[in-house]
């Protein structure tokens, strides 16, 4: 299959078109000359999708970076034969680095809106940024590596917060514990449009019209079928919203509804 005919199965807009052909093109520069080839940050969604193009393509040597299990941004690599993917850390081989940013434990907390702000307002461009870990008085982000002059000098402050910054190993990279709410109840059936009205506490009606709308994401593609059933361990995100997991689905109740358990992230 040719590359526009892989590009045509697996994109159906013009923005996945485009994120396909480049993964394509960094696939062609690792098979022609045998060097380490990788992309940008990719969301969830575009992971998703990036995912099923390799698939296609006969699940070609490659890494998703970083691998810590929570990761939501990553980048693609696509590995020599040389090369083996514990060496995709190494400082000299990573494409990516780990910044620290602290600041005084007198100083209000900063959250991510601030941190990515900041960052933005530098001009940096959002796929060059990863996952930025909000901690205790400090905040580890992943970054590629390409900016990382560029912040150790200019990256001062979040929101009003003066911060220190530093390069840290990999291995020294905190990850925070995710926080969540468990949410029972139950819904009259699996369907997307239910179980997302469950998840946010929304109307059927309001649920449908997000659906419709293109705000939901299903296993980290966009899902415009209300009636869409919804599995067991299932993601969904609703943009503005937030993100859930479907953790189990339950036996009926005696008026025929399902009992579900819900995992929403705060």
């Amino acid at each position: 299959m040719d590359k526009n005919e892989l590009i045509k199965r697996y994109a159906s807009d013009s923005e996945g078109k485009l994120l396909l052909a480049q993964v394509l093109d960094k696939l062609k520069i690792m098979e022609e000359r045998n060097i380490l080839s990788y992309t940008k940050f990719l969301n969830e969604q575009q992971r998703s999708t990036v995912e099923k193009l390799i698939a296609g393509c006969g699940h070609p040597r490659h890494a998703f970076i970083p691998a810590y299990e929570s990761a939501v941004r990553t980048v693609l690599v696509f590995l020599p034969d040389y090369m083996e993917p514990s060496r995709l850390y190494q400082e000299e081989i990573s494409p990516i680095s780990v910044i620290r940013a602290t600041y005084s434990t007198t100083a209000k907390q900063p959250g991510h809106r601030d941190f990515l702000g900041s960052l933005m307002g530098l001009g940096i461009k959002r796929e060059t940024i990863g996952d930025i870990l909000v901690g205790k008085n400090s905040c580890d982000i992943v970054i590629m590596k390409e900016i990382l002059p560029f912040l150790l000098t200019n990256f001062e402050s979040a929101g009003r917060v003066k911060l220190s910054v530093s390069v840290i190993p990999y291995d020294e990279i905190i990850i925070p514990d995710l926080k969540y709410k468990l949410i029972k109840d139950t819904v009259a059936s699996l369907r997307l449009d239910s179980i997302v009205a469950s998840s946010f506490s929304l109307s059927r009606e309001k649920a449908v019209s997000a659906i419709k709308a293109g705000i939901v994401s299903l296993q980290h593609q966009e899902c415009t079928k209300a009636d869409k059933t919804v599995a067991e361990g299932d993601i969904i995100s609703v943009r503005g919203f937030g993100k859930i997991e479907l953790l189990e689905i339950g036996n009926k109740s005696r008026k025929g509804r399902i009992f579900i358990s819900i995992k929403r992230y705060l």
